[in-house]
C-alpha cells in the first residue's frame, strides 16, 4: 500500500506537477490552501507526510503548521515546507515551530523524492 501525501499550494500548475511526479511512489492529494487541507484531515484521513508551501490564501503555510503541530490528532504528521521565501530566519522559525524540513522553490523534483523518503523513514 502507498503511502499518502498531501500537497498544499496556491498554484496550480505546481500542484499538478508535483502530483504527478509524486504518484509513481505515493497516494497523492492536494489542496490550494490549508483552510482546504484541514477540512480534509478532519475528516478523519491522516496523510503520511504534508508538503506545503507558505504564501496562500485564506490560510497560510505558517498557521497550517501551527494548526498542525497544536494538535494531539495532528501533530505527529511530518510537514515538508516548500517556498519561494529563503531567508534563514524563516527556515529557523518553521524548523522551530514543527516543520519537519524546508526546501526552497525552485527545486529539485529528486530532492524534494529523497527528503520525503526521509521523512518516512523516521515515522516507521
Amino acid at each position: 500500500m502507498k503511502k499518502q501525501l498531501l500537497i498544499v499550494d496556491d498554484n496550480e500548475e505546481f500542484r499538478r506537477l508535483v502530483k504527478i511526479f509524486l504518484s509513481k511512489e505515493y497516494d497523492v492529494e492536494s489542496f490550494e490552501n490549508g483552510m482546504q487541507a484541514l477540512a480534509f484531515l478532519q475528516k478523519g484521513i491522516l496523510p503520511d507526510l504534508i508538503v506545503s508551501d507558505l504564501n496562500m490564501p485564506e490560510l497560510d503555510g505558517k498557521t497550517l503548521l501551527d494548526q498542525l503541530k497544536s494538535s494531539e490528532v495532528f501533530k505527529h504528521i511530518p510537514v515538508i515546507i516548500l517556498s519561494s521565501i529563503d531567508k534563514s530566519s524563516e527556515r529557523v522559525e518553521l524548523i522551530k515551530s514543527g516543520a519537519s524540513d524546508y526546501l526552497s522553490k525552485p527545486f529539485n523534483p529528486e530532492e524534494l523524492n529523497v527528503r520525503i523518503e526521509n521523512q518516512l523513514r523516521k515515522t516507521v
